[in-house]
């Protein structure tokens, strides 16, 4: 396993939880970036300052990071999260975080930006234009979406990210349940989760690591 795919096992769960969290907040409004103001507008309710990730050119089939757009001219102070990133990569060893350019057949805005989100704490949001999309995190959005989730969300998510992404189950499940504020034990046998409710999640595993069996039981609220 690689620096970052091991960092993708570790943020996806909690990144994907972020993401099912803003789109119920969002649900179909449209959406417009105004990067003078530094101000992404959902529908005309909606509006939230923006920290710039990168952008995907379908011409070319390329991710830029947002600080390594010099021909943009970009606001450093929409750059400050995706800097940051960029140190944070060198300082670990992960070079996604700190090569300029990546080809999107080895990896994409969406894997880059779960594992933004779990180590900023913020959600993304993509946002498509004729050729290509642009990422961004959103600043000051309520604790609903920022929080930790539902135990019944928590399962949804498991199961989300396990037939989405190729990743280490167990990673998964034990990263995601602490980040969340379940007390987890991870043992021989798998992995008990118990939330403060009363909700309790348990988790086997076969010879090879995968999941074979999940239940648990979620208390009504």
């Amino acid at each position: 396993m690689s620096p970052f795919e091991d960092l993708f096992a570790h943020h996806v769960a909690t990144g994907m939880a972020r993401q099912l969290a803003l789109a119920d907040l969002l649900g179909d409004r449209g959406w417009q970036l105004d990067l003078n103001a530094g101000l992404v507008t959902f529908g005309d309710d909606l509006r939230y300052p923006v920290q710039l990730l990168g952008t995907e050119s379908h011409a070319d089939r390329t991710w830029l990071w947002a600080w390594a757009n010099s021909a943009s001219s970009l606001d450093p102070a929409l750059l400050q999260l995706a800097g940051w990133l960029r140190e944070h990569g060198r300082s670990e060893g992960i070079r996604e975080l700190y090569e300029p350019s990546l080809r999107l057949d080895h990896i994409d805005g969406h894997r880059l930006s779960l594992v933004a989100s779990g180590l900023t704490g913020r959600p993304y949001y993509r946002g498509t234009y004729n050729g290509g999309a642009i990422f961004f995190h959103l600043e000051n959005l309520p604790s609903k979406v920022q929080g930790a989730v539902s135990p019944e969300r928590a399962f949804t998510v498991l199961g989300q990210v396990l037939q989405a992404f190729a990743v280490d189950h167990r990673t998964v499940v034990v990263s995601f349940l602490r980040q969340q504020g379940w007390r987890v034990d991870d043992g021989k046998g798998g992995v008990l989760g118990r939330h403060s409710d009363g909700s309790h999640m348990r988790v086997s595993f076969d010879h090879l690591g995968r999941i074979s069996e999940l239940t648990g039981q979620v208390q009504p609220h």
